[in-house]
């Protein structure tokens, strides 16, 4: 999206980086009791329209409100779980991304790194490392991703995943923390794993005590969800 005044503006949020995100809920946790709101939208226009903060009162007065109010409201657009996606390398060469096949697989650091990261805003690019890696291989619906390493491996690369990205993966287990009020670990698994995006992998024999820790580990999160997501 380009206005008179020649920036560019994100049309949704697959427009907008991570490391955008974070960068600007820093600023809204440090400034959460100001009063002073321009301060905010002149922050918002300089980092999700890549603006330096002095040229933005060269904006023109109808136009600002019309940005700050488009922001706003594709951050508030609703994000499902994205299965795949692609990110461009420093040498142009494409790398695709897929979440974890197989949840009830996930290895007992995978989902300790996770419950640390994912509703921490400041380290989502590491929760992203947990969830996304690149695939190995595909055949049809089904792929490998690379093996989990630690969030190190990523952490910097997962700084440019797409906001929609992002924000799809923490409601989808902001969700899943949800239902556990409700519904067997089994059940919860099965039912959420039904509803990802273009996926007709089924969910494998189930590890018991896995289920137990990682049960016990979600509602923690479910604590923390609460606070973040309202």
């Amino acid at each position: 999206m380009k206005d008179s005044f020649d920036i560019t503006i994100p049309e949704t949020l697959r427009d907008i980086k991570l490391s955008q995100w974070m960068k600007y809920s820093k600023i809204l946790e440090i400034n959460k009791d100001a009063e002073d709101k321009d301060f905010l939208n002149k922050k918002a226009i300089e980092i999700f329209c890549k603006i330096d903060y002095k040229e933005i009162d060269k904006i023109p007065f109808s136009a600002f409100g019309d940005i700050v109010s488009h922001l706003s409201n594709i951050l508030s657009q609703k994000s499902e779980l994205v299965e795949k996606f692609s990110l461009i390398g420093t040498d142009d060469e494409v790398a695709e991304f897929g979440f974890i096949p197989n949840l009830d697989k996930m290895s007992y650091g995978e989902y300790q790194d996770l419950e640390n990261y994912i509703f921490d805003e400041q380290n989502l690019h590491r929760a992203m490392a947990v969830l996304y890696r690149p695939i190995m291989y595909k055949k049809g619906h089904r792929y490998a991703i690379h093996e989990y390493t630690g969030t190190d491996y990523l952490k910097e690369v997962m700084k440019d995943t797409p906001l929609d990205v992002a924000f799809g993966a923490k409601v989808f287990f902001w969700r899943l923390a949800r239902k556990l009020g409700h519904y067997t670990m089994d059940s919860t698994l099965q039912q959420l794993q039904e509803q990802r995006a273009n996926s007709s992998e089924p969910l494998s024999e189930k590890n018991g005590e896995l289920i137990k820790q990682y049960t016990h580990s979600l509602k923690e999160m479910l604590k923390k969800s609460e606070k973040l997501l309202g």
